[in-house]
């Protein structure tokens, strides 16, 4: 009989006798046996379809989807920790399931609605779950846990530079813009002191007027009067351009160099610019583009954009403006065409302010000039300068949808705003803002106005709401700076009246006291029992007049106001307009108001026609008394075609009307060049002739105007240089809630490790630098803080540990009211971390690690991008809770048989045997050979038994 060792079985002894995990082999595959020191996860299995679904099912019963008693561990006296980050691990494992889950297709919208609503309610138990355990060798935190952090929102750099347009492809080439005569006026201020500086190109030395040759004499004007501003030029080079030829992708060789004006503003100074000829500019919004090119509601390829448009309209002694390079749909006496934010949505209003600038109120759905919004689409208020270029940008702040339907600018440049807002708008409650909780009726739309200074800078944000849906779609200043509002509500407002039915129009009023204290003067509901919606009102001395259509019908009210609460004192139909529409309501330099707007109606009644209707719809444009009283004098001009023609926006100045709109199929004296064309047209209501006049469109063949604002001296030769007519603005605001969604009230929370939260609130008028101190003594100043630069110069805030044992967290605000995710502050912990003897990272604070989970407080599932980073988030959160796993695991091994591991695994991955032990193993087995020689006898050996045998 032969008996041979098993290798293995000698191996196992080996790694028994040197404390090693003893390795077992069956011949095919191995297996390490060590002490069991931790109970076995939850992740070692996986979860089926059928599990999964019977947890979403259970949440949306109502249950809990962290449960520490089905966390079930498999160790005796293992640390709770364990059941913990297990019922964590589960938790999050439901939530994820959601996701999938209503990510599937199928899945009714009414199913959609219960997982979001128990995904929330999931996310909520996680957060309370995450801040109450109490773990025994371990920190977690919902959020990140950071050495340092820095705000994503960034400040702008001060501005100290004025680039134009492109005016030319080379510095030294004679350039079309100088060409002629060329004159303006350069004014610079400085400590109170003015300095006229008049340029006229005629009087350059006899050289081409290059771009370089033009700003060198320029700065020879500016360094003779002794100021520091100066003209510089600014290059853009050349690059190259891709188009699609079929369906491949051809690259054309870069083009040539660009090069503009640049205007360095000197220390100290301001500068304005003006010129000694004007003439008039009409500034014109209007969207562009198909939303649908390809007739397929599958594909997402529309064109549609927003654009800013500037019509020189009388150029008899002003040059006229020149046809950009490349212009598309450019047409006769445009100075430019501006493509706005593919953000920017529609444009409701647009007007021209006492600085020439011009001011524009639109909804956007994402980051405009680098503020982002809270919800799904905001207000922004937008302000250009006479060329163009955008001066600043600010955003209502609205947690969930606003639009912003009409704007007003006083005669000192105050600004207010109005329009309809959907969830909260939060607010200070020091009196200059108005809270603006939702109450018992969140989900209805509300009415809002909003007022700036002349800075852009909010002042102050009025609220109001009925019990269903209602919205501001006027807004106009009173000469004493009182603000007045005409919207529409489906129920009676607070304070206005009885409701009429339906749709009512409402007016109200706000003024402001010394302390910056609002108050409002009055509301007041009226109309009728059908729909009534205002779409004009102006304010004329101590009255409000408006325009309604009143079930279909245009009507004029006038409101004495002087006694403080309105009294309707006059109204005029002037009939039914036939599915038309009103464009605007304004009051004439001559003190008569006109409307305008759309009708089919041929015999609106005003006697005296000046221009007939043509046919289809028709725009048109009355001139009527103020008190609404039937006059000799009175006016009504039809404008249009045979086609279907359009008014949706008017404008008044000077005497002169101008309507926009969009063309039918003819138009006098105006041929058509799209498929949809919009129209910009002065029109003397008072004749019915038309004295200016433009038709043109826009991508896809398709223009359609929305807004349009006058300036009577707005064009000069500055267009040509791309130079702004008035003060060189830049917009320097250091305010947060000015360059971004945050607003006054918003929040969020610091706390120092072992104590309880504080709250930081954001007030009117908060900068960086106000708010590094409230958060230091929130703090305890255990965090450092500074504002640091950003590559491209903008500011940012930095925090990090102002000692080695400091542990701030930081959370976000309550609902609607964070503010940390619009600061971009990490939600988490913030700590510093050392090196150990060991050479791991562990917390300076000495004590135990801490984990961040990244789970952040605003996860949702209610669009596809959200349900898809909600799963990357959940994943990453399962990841950090098995790394946590892991390290208490590590943390129960004793040393010496962690070591022992690592030895048995070089072992196992090398083969290798210790040679000693090679040489024990062979004369064990020269042993055993002589042993059993003799296989009739049994014996029984000490050698042997060590071993288990028995021969």
């Amino acid at each position: 009989m032969v008996i041979s060792i098993d290798s293995s079985m000698l191996l196992g002894y080996y790694q028994a006798k040197a404390g090693l995990p003893v390795t077992y082999s069956d011949g095919t595959t191995s297996s390490v046996i060590t002490p069991k020191v931790a109970p076995t996860a939850p992740w070692t299995s996986q979860v089926t379809p059928q599990q999964a679904s019977a947890n979403v099912t259970a949440a949306l019963a109502g249950h809990k989807i962290i449960d520490e008693n089905a966390a079930k561990l498999d160790l005796s006296g293992a640390s709770a920790d364990y059941k913990k980050l297990f019922a964590l691990y589960q938790g999050l494992g439901t939530l994820s399931d959601m996701a999938t889950q209503i990510k599937a297709s199928g899945v009714s919208s009414i199913s959609k609605t219960q997982l979001q609503k128990a995904f929330l309610t999931g996310m909520s138990e996680m957060s309370s779950y995450i801040s109450s355990a109490d773990f025994d060798k371990l920190r977690l935190v919902q959020g990140d846990a950071n050495t340092s952090a820095k705000s994503t929102l960034t400040v702008p750099k001060a501005a100290t530079q004025y680039i134009t347009p492109p005016l030319a492809t080379s510095a030294t080439d004679a350039t079309a813009a100088f060409e002629g005569d060329v004159r303006f006026n350069i004014k610079v201020t400085r400590v109170n002191q003015t300095y006229d500086i008049p340029i006229d190109l005629s009087q350059m030395p006899e050289q081409t007027r290059s771009v370089a040759n033009v700003v060198n004499y320029v700065n020879d004007q500016l360094s003779a009067a002794g100021v520091e501003t100066r003209f510089g030029t600014s290059r853009t080079a050349g690059v190259a351009q891709e188009i699609k030829v079929g369906t491949k992708t051809v690259t054309l060789p870069a083009g040539p160099d660009q090069w503009a004006l640049k205007v360095t503003i000197g220390t100290s100074e301001t500068v304005n610019f003006s010129a000694p000829q004007t003439a008039g500019a009409v500034y014109l919004a209007q969207q562009v583009g198909d939303a649908d090119p390809d007739d397929n509601t599958k594909t997402s390829d529309s064109t549609i954009r927003q654009q800013l448009l500037k019509f020189q309209t009388d150029t008899q002694d002003v040059a006229a403006p020149l046809q950009g390079s490349g212009q598309a749909n450019w047409v006769d006496g445009r100075v430019f065409a501006k493509a706005l934010d593919s953000a920017v949505g529609t444009v409701h209003a647009q007007t021209v302010g006492p600085d020439g600038s011009v001011y524009m109120l639109a909804d956007v759905t994402g980051t405009v000039a680098g503020q982002g919004i809270k919800g799904t689409q905001d207000v922004a208020l937008m302000k250009y300068d006479a060329a163009g270029k955008l001066i600043y940008t600010r955003t209502l702040g609205a947690a969930s949808t606003a639009t912003g339907l009409s704007l007003a600018v006083s005669a000192d440049g105050k600004v207010a705003v109005g329009g309809s807002v959907s969830g909260a708008l939060n607010g200070s409650t020091d009196g200059a803002l108005n809270s603006g909780t939702t109450g018992s009726n969140a989900g209805q739309a509300d009415s809002f106005v909003t007022l700036y200074d002349d800075d852009g800078q909010e002042l102050w944000t009025q609220r109001r709401g009925a019990r269903q849906d209602d919205q501001v779609n006027q807004v106009a200043f009173g000469a004493d700076g009182t603000v007045y509002v005409a919207g529409q509500t489906k129920s009676a407002m607070p304070g206005g009246g009885a409701a009429q039915g339906d749709w009512d129009g409402y007016i109200e009023a706000f003024a402001t006291d010394a302390n910056r204290k609002v108050s409002t003067l009055f509301t007041q509901g009226f109309g009728t029992t059908g729909a009534d919606k205002p779409k004009g009102m102006v304010i004329d001395g101590t009255s409000i007049v408006t325009a309604s259509v009143e079930g279909g019908r245009a009507v004029l009210r006038r409101f004495d106001i002087s006694s403080g609460a309105p009294v309707e004192t006059a109204n005029r139909d002037l009939g039914d307009l036939e599915g038309g529409d009103i464009a605007g309501l304004a009051l004439d330099s001559n003190g008569q108001l006109v409307i305008a707007g759309t009708t089919a109606n041929p015999q609106l009644s005003v006697d005296t026609v000046s221009s007939a209707a043509s046919g289809g719809t028709d725009a048109f444009a009355a001139r009527i008394a103020a008190d609404l009283s039937i006059n000799a004098s009175d006016r009504l001009a039809y404008y249009g075609g045979s086609g279907d023609d359009k008014a949706s926006a008017l404008a008044v100045s000077n005497g002169k009307v101008w309507i926009a709109g969009t063309a039918g199929t003819d138009l006098p004296g105006e041929a058509p060049v799209g498929t949809q064309d919009g129209f910009l047209a002065n029109l003397d209501v008072d004749s019915g002739a038309v004295d200016w006049s433009r038709r043109f469109t826009g991508t896809s063949g398709k223009a359609a105007p929305t807004a349009i604002a006058i300036a009577p001296t707005g064009s000069s030769v500055l267009d040509r240089l791309g130079l702004p007519s008035g003060d060189l603005t830049l917009d320097e605001s250091k305010q947060l809630s000015a360059v971004s969604a945050l607003r006054a009230g918003d929040q969020f929370t610091v706390s120092k490790s072992g104590a309880p939260a504080s709250t930081v609130t954001i007030d009117q008028g908060e900068t960086f630098e106000t708010l590094m101190l409230k958060i230091q003594r929130a703090s305890n100043f255990s965090v450092k803080m500074s504002v640091v630069a950003t590559t491209d110069g903008q500011k940012q805030l930095k925090l990090e540990p102002a000692y080695p044992g400091a542990v701030v967290t930081f959370g976000p605000g309550k609902g609607d009211k964070d503010g940390l995710s619009q600061l971009g502050i990490p939600e988490g912990v913030l700590r510093a971390t050392t090196t150990n003897a060991a050479g791991a990272t562990v917390p300076a604070d000495g004590k135990s690690n801490i984990y961040g989970l990244g789970l952040e407080s605003d996860l949702n599932l209610s669009n596809a991008d959200q349900i898809s980073h909600a799963m990357a988030v959940l994943a990453n959160a399962q990841g950090m809770i098995r790394t946590a796993y892991k390290d208490l695991v590590a943390a129960a091994t004793p040393k010496s048989q962690l070591n022992a591991a690592a030895a048995a695994a070089a072992l196992a991955k090398s083969g290798a045997v210790p040679a000693y032990m090679t040489n024990q193993i062979s004369n064990y087995q020269a042993a055993l050979d002589r042993l059993v020689g003799d296989t009739t006898t049994t014996t029984t050996d000490p050698t042997l038994t060590l071993f288990g045998i028995t021969s």
